[in-house]
């Protein structure tokens, strides 16, 4: 594979897996079957912005880091992976912590079912939390998109340069730049210009 399509492939990928995990943050993560008082109540339907609320805002600068990889430096491309490792991380985390105790991913939502309070009152409340396919979907995204940047960080160096629009400005004295543009606008001024300065006693070609 040539290093164009190792990039191409490895940006298009990192892009994909954050997209995924954005629509599965907004997709159904748990089913809560309310009991007591409450069991006549429709099954709720708890999403991802109430069960791991902070998958949004991480999947958004992942997909934001992986664009930039696109235009960035080698330098700053081991920053921008070193920071998508810790993003997908965290993405692993928060749905993990969800599945794990699925009682308090869900209490928010059956409070504002419920009106009722406090941990105590809402677990009473609570029959059972079934989970579905999503939380464990953004779990394995976390893991890909860290395996992604990791992938990067070894590969990246092979990556080709950006075009020369993104190379550094390069400078040059003003006094040779301007000599130059004499020179290719108006070649009688560059040469009595030549002229007075060997009669002051200047030598016009050294230098």
């Amino acid at each position: 594979m040539t290093p164009r399509g190792l990039r191409s492939i490895s940006l298009f990928t990192g892009l994909g897996c954050a997209a995924l995990a954005l629509i599965g943050w907004s997709q159904t993560w748990f089913g809560v079957v309310l009991t007591g008082q409450f069991d006549a109540h429709p099954t709720l339907e708890v999403a991802g912005d109430v069960g791991a609320p902070a998958v949004a805002a991480l999947a958004l600068a992942s997909a934001a880091g992986f664009a930039a990889m696109a235009i960035s430096g080698p330098f700053f491309r081991v920053v921008l992976s070193l920071l998508e490792v810790a993003l997908g991380a965290s993405i692993t985390l928060s749905a993990a912590l969800a599945i794990a105790s699925p009682v308090g991913a869900v209490s928010s939502a059956v409070t504002e079912a419920t009106s009722l309070e406090g941990r105590v009152a809402v677990s009473g409340l609570i029959g059972s939390v079934t989970p579905t396919a999503w939380p464990y979907v953004s779990v394995v995204v976390g893991v890909l998109l860290a395996v992604i940047a990791i992938g990067i960080l070894i590969t990246g160096r092979l990556w080709p340069t950006s075009g020369r629009r993104y190379e550094p400005v390069r400078f040059e004295p003003a006094e040779q730049a301007l000599s130059a543009e004499l020179a290719e606008t108006n070649p009688g001024d560059a040469a009595v210009s030549n002229w007075d300065e060997l009669s002051g006693g200047s030598d016009p070609t050294s230098g």
